[in-house]
């Protein structure tokens, strides 16, 4: 007993606390976003993006199988089915980081950021801007050479 009191001391002394006597809060990493979560931030996103999702002929679906498609970003493709023989129409190709709830349409290389993405982004990330760090290095992740912007709705 009287070691562990001594050593204790010692530790606090030099500025190194032992396990369990520290009083600074562990660094938990931030939560990743869900796929449910990611689903409702597409979802919000094909709307800015004027696309009707009540249209029977309009699917929405995860191409993440079993593993995301893209590491660290949930996928989402939509689709609108042909009403004749023919192929469908590949409408957008949606990708979500998991870490900041960024969104980019993969296809077109568009980053997206409006308001009502932020205030998502905030609620699910616990982050509100798109920082310039995380989307030049997103872009990158994904192919693109340059994040282009959203058109404005």
């Amino acid at each position: 007993m009287r070691r562990l009191f001594l050593s204790s001391l010692i530790a606090v002394g030099i500025g190194v606390a032992p396990a369990g006597l520290s009083g600074q809060a562990v660094h938990t990493p931030p939560a990743k976003i869900t796929l449910r979560q990611a689903r409702r931030i597409a979802v919000l996103v094909a709307r800015h993006d004027s696309i009707d999702l009540s249209d029977a002929h309009i699917e929405m679906n995860s191409m993440d199988l079993g593993r995301d498609f893209i590491r660290g970003f949930a996928s989402f493709i939509l689709i609108r089915e042909s009403a004749t023989p023919g192929p469908d129409e590949t409408l957008r190709r949606y990708a979500i980081s998991r870490s900041t709830g960024d969104v980019w349409e993969i296809s077109l290389c568009t980053h997206y950021d409006f308001p009502e993405l932020t205030a998502m982004r905030r609620l699910y990330a616990g982050r509100a801007e798109a920082l310039p760090a995380d989307v030049a290095a997103q872009s990158r992740e994904l192919g693109c050479t340059e994040a282009k912007p959203a058109p404005q709705s």
